[in-house]
């Protein structure tokens, strides 16, 4: 969120950018929302309830890990969309505006296996199927495309705990 706030900052205002600023703030709040749905709030649990506490004090670093790099290239991606909103959207482009929020829910998902000993449904393939539609669109598109996944992400997350007992940790390890 940083990186998109130096970035709209930097140049002249205007309805494309204020629009893409929006996506920037949406997105970043939906990427935090997703990760500390409990499985986030949990890992010291899951932690102590392993078999090997170090072994997944290994993973979750390396899984947190994919995650940051998720979040960096979303910023990237952001930077970019900010720069040009109505521009021609270009290959690279496209892999940092969808491909870190992919990342970052693949990091996320096996967050989720590491604390809960599942995996959700790997909703980050639809960022990856998404990218050759939004290729010949403007950048903002793509932007806007990223966040839509995300909010049905949480809001998928949401409707399944909805009513029901916090999911305790139960880790594979």
């Amino acid at each position: 969120m940083l990186v998109a706030g130096l970035a709209y900052s930097h140049n002249p205002f205007s309805p494309p950018r204020t629009a893409a600023f929006a996506a920037a703030i949406v997105t970043s709040v939906l990427l935090w929302r997703i990760y500390v749905r409990r499985a986030g709030q949990i890992l010291g649990e899951a932690v102590t309830k392993a078999a090997h506490p170090a072994a997944i004090g290994r993973s979750a670093a390396d899984t947190h890990l994919v995650m940051v790099v998720g979040l960096v290239s979303t910023a990237i991606g952001y930077e970019l969309v900010l720069d040009r909103p109505l521009g021609h959207n270009h290959v690279p482009w496209v892999a940092m505006i969808l491909g870190g929020p992919a990342i970052f829910l693949a990091g996320r998902a096996r967050f989720e296996y590491e604390v809960f000993g599942r995996v959700s449904p790997s909703r980050w393939i639809v960022l990856l199927f998404l990218a050759p539609f939004l290729l010949h669109l403007a950048p903002l598109l793509s932007a806007a495309a990223a966040a839509v996944v995300l909010l049905a992400v949480a809001v998928a997350d949401a409707r399944r705990a909805w009513g029901r007992p916090p999911e305790a940790a139960a880790p594979p390890f």
